[in-house]
């Protein structure tokens, strides 16, 4: 499973003294920063806890006061969700695993697998004659002599060189010394020509010279061969030829992943051929907005929008929406792509939906068992990002354990030290109907003004010059010397 996670890299410091608890967020303000399971954040807090943390200046600003309030919320949700005693295996994945486009995966797999590669398994008889016919791991020792046709050659001197090829053949085979006429007449450096290439298999000639070398024995001269840019003659000095039963189970997988490649490239040809996808003017740019606005444009790009059509079907800008929800990874991608990459990328999702309705059209779907252990890893993924925010049943149970004031010090913790903190993200689908989350862009906005007011007003300053910079990995990081 794809894990969405944003790295708040900060220094080791501790933070000062808590402002007041967060149950009385709405009191402060009429438009808190986040709400999330009818809890509430209020911009006075959020600013206090910045302005009073070590992150320098530079991340005291609306984007990083965005970051801190939807962390807070994830805080609060899973701490709802862990009242529950079955915490993480409660949750409906369901529409996750759609959206996620995760059982249509499953249902290409056993497409695939009961379909398209039905008996692509070789008998013994096929084994045998492939063995013989193709000889795979057959090597030869040649020697040869190689001449050289110029890129820009006309015809007739193409045919004055293979005629003198041929001339030179005719010496060779009525008995003039092999070696000597290579070192006369090969292309090739001076203490090369002639020398034998030892071990040569399949791949070490060209394709007009490979079925015709193979099929000789030692001390046969091969006929003239005309390769794209040079004309050829070889002579066999031996061959290295293992018997079928030393090689047959290796040759048995050479097969089968050849005839798998064979039929995966037909079924997509006969799956697309007939489709004539497109992808409507204006798409890629279309696809880029969406995946670079925080709110995925939703109020300004309508859903049902096509991106990309084909015979029989389309793709549309809401059903990129929902795979982003789900797939920030896929998100990242689009948006950093250039237009022509993103045409390729929504041909490609034209391509898997077109391979989807295939599977479904053969009866190809996941199995109720294939199902339950797809949700059951997405239960342990969720369940590891709770971990990773330090919360556990057993926690939240906890007669003590309030979520305002807890949620209060998740948050002074992640400014006060370093720690990787991974996002609900995919999640989001799941999760925001049973525990409502919004983040506010004023709240977010009233919180980073009120942070900046108060460094400026010396409540808590960092050390001077200190910025945000980039790590290695491209992660935007807040850190302190």
């Amino acid at each position: 499973m794809n894990r969405i996670s944003v790295l708040l890299v900060l220094a080791l410091a501790s933070a000062a003294s808590a402002c007041g608890a967060f149950g009385d967020a709405l009191s402060g303000h009429a438009r808190p920063a986040a709400t999330a399971a009818g809890r509430a954040l209020a911009p006075a807090d959020l600013g206090h806890l910045m302005a009073t943390s070590p992150i320098p200046d530079s991340a005291i600003n609306e984007f990083w006061a965005g970051q801190f309030a939807r962390l807070w919320a994830d805080f609060v949700v899973l701490s709802t969700l862990y009242r529950d005693p079955d915490t993480t295996r409660s949750v409906d994945y369901t529409r996750l695993m759609e959206d996620g486009r995760h059982l249509a995966a499953i249902a290409v797999m056993r497409y695939r697998d009961s379909v398209v590669m039905a008996g692509v398994e070789p008998t013994e008889e096929e084994l045998r004659a492939y063995f013989e016919v193709r000889q795979p791991y057959t090597r030869l020792d040649v020697r040869r002599v190689a001449i050289e046709v110029p890129e820009a050659a006309s015809p007739a001197t193409r045919d004055s060189l293979v005629a003198a090829a041929g001339t030179l053949r005719d010496r060779l085979v009525g008995g003039a010394d092999f070696v000597a006429v290579a070192r006369e007449t090969s292309r090739e450096p001076a203490q090369a020509r002639g020398q034998v290439l030892a071990y040569q298999g399949h791949d070490d000639f060209p394709a007009a010279a490979d079925s015709v070398v193979f099929g000789l024995q030692p001390g046969e001269i091969s006929p003239v061969i005309v390769a794209e840019d040079e004309i050829l003659i070889y002579r066999i000095e031996e061959r290295r030829a293992p018997d079928y039963e030393t090689s047959r189970d290796q040759l048995f997988r050479l097969m089968v992943r050849e005839r798998e490649e064979t039929r995966q490239r037909e079924s997509l040809e006969a799956a697309l051929g007939g489709a004539r996808r497109a992808v409507l003017q204006g798409a890629p740019d279309l696809a880029i907005q969406v995946a670079g606005d925080p709110s995925l444009a939703a109020g300004s790009i309508a859903d049902g929008m096509k991106l990309v059509t084909w015979e029989g079907g389309d793709f549309t800008v809401g059903e990129l929406r929902r795979l982003f929800l789900v797939r920030d990874d896929m998100r990242q991608v689009f948006e950093e792509a250039t237009r022509d990459e993103v045409h390729d990328y929504l041909m490609r999702l034209a391509r898997d939906e077109i391979l989807i309705a295939e599977a479904a059209r053969s009866g190809a779907t996941a199995s109720e068992e294939e199902r339950e252990a797809l949700a059951v890893a997405l239960a342990d993924q969720l369940g590891h990002i709770a971990a990773r925010l330090g919360l556990t049943s057993e926690l939240v149970a906890n007669p003590r354990f309030n979520v305002d004031e807890q949620g209060y010090y998740f948050l002074q913790g992640v400014m006060a030290r370093s720690r990787a903190v991974p996002w609900l993200g995919e999640f989001r689908v799941v999760l925001d109907p049973m525990f409502p989350v919004r983040v506010d862009e004023s709240g977010v906005r009233s919180a980073a003004r009120h942070a900046a007011e108060l460094r400026s007003a010396g409540i808590a300053t960092p050390a001077p010059g200190e910025e945000a910079p980039r790590g290695a990995d491209g992660e935007t990081r807040v850190e302190v010397g």
